[in-house]
């Protein structure tokens, strides 16, 4: 099977990077397809994960105005973006026209997004989003009531809504998102992303609570620092350890100096053995707002880390509703039922050892072959329609 992945550039290490590359590798390596993944903006800048020698790269590199339009008139506007989406749409077709193409998958929204499915070479046409719906300028969009000062908009955005219809599937994370998708479009499906450690197995003997993210307002650490403080003075010898970096970092240290839990809370920088810290704890918290997947909580889960989590949008309910883990779902965002739950895991050693062996056991279905197994198949069967 001849695979071709789209993405903006390999740059980063972000989460949907990371995912493009174990996907990939696996489909290469130990699925034996034959794999390019396609770039535009790549340049000179090194690819920053290790990818299979078998995987081909195509790296356009066209330069994409988009981030230096902010300045200009509109028709200049205009002009810019229609230059670079046409030089764009004609590489793209001359390289199915010369590569024969079974799948062909745009990511993460890139630029390609509104003219894949349009081409007709053959190939099917898949459109793989990581984001929680709601969060996306296309959700509001299609949300808005028509009206005499918004018809152009909506015209627009119904018309882009019929390209989308156009992909052969849409596959979005969570069963969650799968329905908000699925009330503006009928080709969805959703496909979990799977684990991409290596396990390291929990002491749940250690008196340590862990929490890894970003620093930002999506991942509510906030709400957890406020929990602590409820827990902290009933267990004053538990730690909690945060792995994580961005912009709210300083406001989150004030936070833990002006409740005092300056000797419980501790702040690290991210880590690239997250399996290792996994394993130095024994419960696993996830304060979030909203998810699109939350990988770092199935992968904690696979840990055996007993984990207390707010049954936010999207993802935390998917993972653990159906298993003895939905007694340690909370309503969003009741500070103290978390730390109430916190407490129960805390006061029992038992119960955390039931609910350790209960996360192995949910984790399971997240193993990368169970996951590429789908992804195999969903390929299959587009191509047998």
């Amino acid at each position: 099977m001849k695979i071709a992945y789209f993405f903006p550039n390999l740059k980063d290490s972000a989460g949907t990077e990371r995912m493009l590359n174990v996907k990939a590798n696996y489909l290469a390596d130990v699925l034996h397809h034959e794999v390019t993944i396609i770039t535009y903006s790549q340049f000179e800048d090194p690819i920053f994960f290790e990818f299979s020698e078998k995987i081909r790269f195509v790296h356009f590199n066209i330069p994409d105005p988009t981030s230096k339009l902010k300045g200009l008139g509109y028709w200049e506007k205009r002009k810019q973006y229609k230059e670079f989406m046409t030089t764009y749409r004609q590489k793209v077709e001359e390289y199915f026209y010369n590569n024969p193409t079974d799948i062909a998958i745009s990511m993460y929204f890139g630029a390609e997004h509104k003219f894949l499915p349009l081409i007709k070479d053959g190939s099917k046409k898949i459109m793989e989003y990581h984001f929680h719906f709601d969060i996306t300028p296309l959700s509001k969009k299609l949300k808005e009531k028509w009206s005499v000062k918004n018809l152009k908009m909506k015209i627009q955005t119904y018309l882009f809504q019929k390209t989308l219809n156009k992909y052969d599937k849409i596959i979005v994370l969570t069963e969650q998102d799968q329905e908000e998708w699925g009330r503006y479009f009928s080709n969805i499906i959703n496909i979990p992303n799977p684990i991409t450690i290596n396990p390291i197995k929990a002491n749940t003997e250690l008196e340590k609570v862990l929490a890894v993210g970003r620093f930002t307002y999506q991942k509510g650490f906030n709400y957890l620092i406020d929990a602590w403080a409820i827990v902290n003075k009933d267990f004053p010898n538990w730690q909690l350890d945060i792995y994580g970096s961005g912009e709210l970092e300083e406001e989150l240290k004030l936070q833990v100096k002006e409740l005092n839990l300056e000797n419980s809370v501790n702040i690290f920088k991210p880590r690239k053995d997250i399996n290792q810290v996994f394993s130095e704890h024994s419960i696993f918290a996830l304060s979030s707002r909203f998810e699109g997947f939350p990988l770092v909580l199935i992968e904690a889960l696979s840990c055996g880390l007993a984990p207390v989590a707010f049954e936010c949008k999207n993802g935390p309910k998917q993972m653990m509703g159906d298993s003895q883990l939905n007694d340690f779902l909370v309503t969003p965002f009741d500070v103290d039922n978390f730390a109430e739950s916190l407490k129960t895991l805390i006061s029992n050693k038992e119960l955390r050892l039931q609910m350790s062996e209960e996360a192995i056991k949910v984790s399971k279905k997240y193993e990368l072959e169970n996951i590429m197994s789908i992804w195999e198949s969903t390929f299959l069967k587009l191509l047998n329609k």
